[in-house]
């Protein structure tokens, strides 16, 4: 049954006031708020304005609601389920004056039509069963897709950073590397450092005695002296 229905069947009121209710409501829609001004034009006496509205709250058509209404601005504050949770002097949110909130607010109704349709809760808790299943192999699958493009991203930065490092080592290190990269532009150059066969020893210049730099160019070690460019290729077997 809704309010529409039970305002037809109910013998609480005269029927011409029930009427009078019905067309009100016409203009109500579900959870809307039903003020005293609008409750006024029904013309209830107050037995039957107790007796009605008590046995829709019963019926759960309406709640009782306490809405806070400020004496200095007449606008309309917080709104509270119970009459105990009011407090006893608060503060208007827009003029601000303090006032006794126990002592000024008004009583309204949250109205509910309960237009609802007969429905099978197995076949509906199915529904939604099925539903979330779908929804979770939906997310379970983005997943996978952020993950496959995290790894992406994190193999990418990898490869960017050893390069970064790389070319910071290049500058940083060497003296020659800026000669004998425009010696040799048009082949891959890297600069392998100084020491030969895991740190054991490293290489001198015959003509200077410098330790020699160690690159690596098109596959080929090249022993390169930093101070007359003497360039030696060495041979590891």
């Amino acid at each position: 049954m809704n309010i529409i229905e039970y305002l037809k069947q109910q013998k609480v009121i005269p029927q011409n006031k029930a009427d009078k209710f019905i067309e009100l409501l016409a203009t109500y829609e579900e959870n809307d708020v039903l003020y005293n001004n609008a409750i006024e034009q029904l013309d209830l006496t107050n037995d039957e304005y107790g007796r009605l509205f008590s046995e829709m709250e019963r019926e759960r058509f309406v709640d009782r609601i306490y809405i806070i209404v400020c004496p200095f601005c007449d606008s309309l504050g917080n709104t509270y389920v119970e009459s105990f949770d009011i407090p006893d002097t608060d503060e208007c949110r827009f003029c601000h004056n303090e006032f006794n909130h126990k002592e000024n607010n008004m009583e309204a109704f949250r109205l509910y039509f309960n237009y609802h349709k007969s429905i099978d809760i197995l076949t509906e808790l199915s529904q939604k069963i099925n539903y979330n299943q779908e929804r979770i192999f939906e997310i379970a699958e983005h997943i996978k897709d952020l993950e496959s493009q995290r790894k992406s991203l994190q193999g990418e930065n990898i490869k960017f950073v050893t390069l970064r490092n790389e070319l910071l080592y290049d500058k940083n290190e060497s003296k020659a590397y800026d000669r004998v990269a425009e010696k040799y532009k048009d082949g891959k150059v890297k600069y392998i450092g100084t020491l030969i066969y895991l740190k054991k020893c490293v290489a001198k210049c015959g003509k200077c005695n410098e330790v020699l730099e160690l690159f690596n160019i098109n596959g080929k070690y090249i022993g390169v002296c930093p101070c007359c460019d003497t360039e030696i290729e060495l041979m590891f077997k």
